[in-house]
């Protein structure tokens, strides 16, 4: 009986107080989609098709932004950030959906999941290696010592970035360790490689949580710190964070049912093993809404600069998105990324540029990332173009989650309005 009471408290005070006001002005100005050689019926098709995906509870809701030539030319919010509250009956173990609505908004913060590879932990390396703090080619383990053990010794940063390890792809730690000081002491003293570094790319969570102790260890400052002072303050990323505050959290969309805290996560990282790190790590953890990763795509379209703001040498962006790998060292990784090429942290187009399931945008020099929540973004400097979609696929289950489907079809009308119907390859559906 008491959780039902707090759940009508939490549902009370989130109908009292008012969503967060949109911001006083947007971060990039707006224009037609015709106005900058889009075609606009397949940018609103974008659109289309996502909503009749999100009724089809192909994911609660979703918030899509097209932007082009610096300018804003689409951003929608579709669905709804929360469908169900949940219960778990003390005497049965058996979970109780109780249908509740709460509408999606385009100011909705999202947890990015593995987006935050990207946003947070690759930019941050790079910002050291812009420094001349890290060398790319340099072992783990001149900064790390203790990652030398079980013949670890010859993985270096380069691997780690360009998942080239040897590192498994994943690992439980969240189930045999209590703190931040458990999970990196079982990756660097009791697990071993399974691969020979640089014989293949074997997508792994593993290597960016190490990359994100690297950046702690060598700017004496943690990820969250370090990202949010080199990247997302000068951006003025505000609602950018790792651990969001209360405020926050009541805008953010909620992800899965968590039986220890018995309610979807809302505003609390969504991946057990960020949250065994606490809440911040290079592989998961930070949160985010579209119009800020607008701000930082075109940032990175801009080659480091946004509104006079210069955050990276163009060197350095240039560095970042040169491809890292030949083609037998991709074709013997994971079989989700066959149609990307592997840039530093960011997935690039294959030279056919192919679109399907894993998004995209139609050039060579298109890259992006996704995040197992359902979050994914694809900038195309040949275009002058990104695309975001953030959705919630995976509440209240992830077993429920069609989020391949909501990529596929948002990405590849991007980039039929960019290009055209002709000139858009798409990956056949299995």
């Amino acid at each position: 009986m008491r959780k039902h009471y707090f759940a009508l408290f939490i549902v009370t005070v989130w109908m009292i107080l008012p969503h967060a006001p949109r911001a006083e002005s947007d971060p990039l100005p707006w224009a037609n989609p015709w106005d900058v050689g889009m075609d606009y019926t397949f940018v609103n098709k974008a659109f289309s098709e996502l909503a009749a995906g999100i009724a089809e509870k192909a994911a609660p809701g979703a918030v899509g932004l097209i932007l082009k030539d610096g300018k804003i030319v689409a951003r929608r919010a579709v669905g709804n950030m929360q469908t169900n509250l949940m219960f778990r009956a003390s005497e049965t173990e058996k979970l109780t959906y109780i249908p509740m609505s709460d509408r999606m908004l385009e100011e909705t913060i999202f947890d990015l999941a593995s987006v935050t590879k990207m946003v947070a932990c690759t930019m941050s390396i790079m910002k050291l290696v812009e420094k001349g703090k890290l060398d790319l080619d340099a072992p783990v383990i001149k900064h790390i010592p203790s990652f030398g053990a079980r013949a670890k010794d010859k993985v270096t940063v380069r691997n780690l970035i360009t998942h080239t390890s040897g590192l498994p792809a994943w690992y439980p730690l969240y189930e045999i360790c209590v703190n931040c000081e458990e999970v990196f002491r079982c990756i660097e003293e009791e697990i071993a490689l399974e691969y020979p570094p640089g014989k293949k790319r074997i997508y792994s969570d593993l290597g960016f949580i190490m990359l994100g102790k690297l950046v702690e260890v060598i700017s004496g400052k943690r990820l969250d710190q370090f990202a949010a002072e080199q990247i997302f303050q000068p951006l003025g990323m505000n609602d950018t964070q790792y651990l969001p505050w209360l405020l926050k959290r009541l805008r953010a969309a909620p992800t899965e049912y968590d039986p220890l805290r018995d309610r979807a996560l809302k505003g609390i990282v969504h991946d057990e093993n960020a949250r065994a790190l606490g809440g911040v790590s290079g592989h998961a953890g930070l949160f985010s809404t579209v119009n800020d990763l607008a701000v930082f795509s075109q940032m990175l379209l801009n080659q480091g600069e946004f509104n006079g703001v210069r955050v990276f040498k163009k060197e350095t962006i240039q560095q970042m998105l040169k491809p890292q790998l030949d083609d037998a060292v991709l074709r013997e990784g994971s079989g989700f990324l066959k149609y990307r090429k592997q840039l530093l942290g960011w997935w690039g187009m294959d030279d056919k540029k192919t679109i399907g399931s894993m998004g995209g945008l139609p050039s060579t020099s298109a890259f992006g990332h996704s995040g197992f929540t359902g979050t994914m973004i694809n900038i195309d400097p040949e275009h002058k173009t990104a695309a975001i979609l953030l959705t919630n696929a995976i509440h209240p289950r992830r077993a429920d989650s069609q989020k391949l489907r909501l990529y596929r079809n948002f990405f590849v009308n991007v980039s039929k309005a960019l290009v055209g119907e002709k000139d858009v390859n798409v990956e056949p559906e299995n």
